[in-house]
């Protein structure tokens, strides 16, 4: 089966890594994940917290910005949420999300290969419940898409925010979400800080 979901890609980048999904319709059920580098998977510790959080039962949408190996977007499908847009701008990254997407026979989820950037300049502002956001470390991908959600009013509306960055990024970015949100969580874990806010009017 996975030569069958994954065959235009060369054995030797094949499915080396397996993510777990944590709860929900797709409990326990396992993914495929390549082997890259630069692939950090949201951590299964920090998914219980963020999805503890997260009234999933009133959320109907997402948005996976860098999504990677799709997890994210995986466990929020799985937990009820009906409609997922994914955002990768790896090729191989895309068709791995797509591979494993068809392989649970998950019809609600649109994965896109584009570069986050050009793919928000092309998207009108919008009603996301979720968003996730998960850029490379050690770029300014996650400021200039923080700032960017908050200056096209995309977090006007959004109920549950999600981001993720280096330990040793000392960036401030709380102040692009503190005039729509409220701060959950904002804490490390090994060389990982991620924050999960709330919005105000909820």
């Amino acid at each position: 089966m996975i030569l069958t979901v994954f065959q235009c890609l060369p054995l030797a980048r094949l499915l080396k890594n397996k993510l777990k999904i944590i709860s929900g319709k797709y409990k326990s059920r396992i993914i495929q994940i390549l082997d890259k580098k630069n692939l950090k998977p949201t951590k299964s510790y920090i998914r219980e917290v963020l999805f503890n959080i997260i009234d999933i039962h009133n959320c109907e949408t997402s948005l996976d910005l860098f999504a990677g190996s799709g997890i994210l977007s995986m466990e929020a499908l799985s937990r009820g949420v009906k409609k997922s847009i994914v955002v990768e701008s790896d090729k191989e990254l895309a068709k791995s999300i797509k591979g494993n997407l068809k392989l649970f026979d998950i019809r609600d989820a649109i994965v896109i290969n584009k570069k986050v950037e050009l793919f928000l300049k092309d998207l009108k502002p919008e009603l996301f419940d979720i968003i996730f956001i998960d850029p490379p470390y050690d770029t300014s991908l996650l400021e200039y898409t923080l700032d960017y959600l908050k200056e096209h009013k995309f977090l006007r509306n959004n109920k549950y925010l999600y981001f993720e960055r280096s330990k040793n990024d000392k960036t401030i970015y709380l102040k692009y979400i503190a005039s729509t949100h409220n701060i959950v969580k904002d804490l490390s874990i090994g060389d990982v800080s991620y924050t999960i806010a709330i919005n105000k009017n909820i």
